[in-house]
């Protein structure tokens, strides 16, 4: 249960880090997109999330991090989970890092914590090298109500 519980929380966080990227990488030239906590929550991947059993999912912007809240419905148990992650900029790219994570209150362990932030690293990175094309990110701003993203475009 616990491989599908830290599965579950890393698709839900590869889906909504998707929805907030996507759009800071569709102009050229130096720039910055805003994009505001209503608008991530209601992004198609949050309101609708790939995984039927997921619900209640919910993105809150903090200073300087980003806090998710889902229910993850299986046949025999219910787990509500909140993860708090951080971006970090280097060398042009966003890295994302799970600060906590916590299953129906309790916290996870600190190796299923490594495990979700090595996932979360291979996918974001792949990820970026598919869709974003040519092109570095300077900065990521996380306020109460947006994440503003500035970036360089190579075109």
């Amino acid at each position: 249960m616990k491989l599908t519980r830290k599965m579950m929380i890393m698709l839900v966080m590869i889906g909504v880090l998707t929805a907030m990227a996507l759009p800071a990488f569709a102009q050229s030239g130096t720039r910055s997109k805003t994009i505001t906590e209503e608008t991530i929550n209601a992004s198609y991947r949050v309101s609708n999330p790939y995984r039927s059993r997921v619900s209640n999912l919910s993105v809150d912007l903090q200073e300087g991090q980003v806090v998710i809240s889902s229910t993850h419905n299986f046949r025999n148990a219910s787990y509500d989970t909140v993860t708090t992650i951080t971006p970090t900029v280097s060398n042009g790219r966003v890295t994302w890092s799970v600060l906590s994570a916590t299953t129906n209150g309790e916290p996870v362990s600190v190796d299923l914590l490594a495990q979700i932030n090595a996932s979360i690293a291979s996918s974001w990175r792949n990820f970026i090298k598919s869709q974003a094309g040519t092109g570095r990110v300077t900065s990521v701003v996380i306020t109460d109500t947006d994440i503003t993203y500035t970036f360089e475009s190579r075109r």
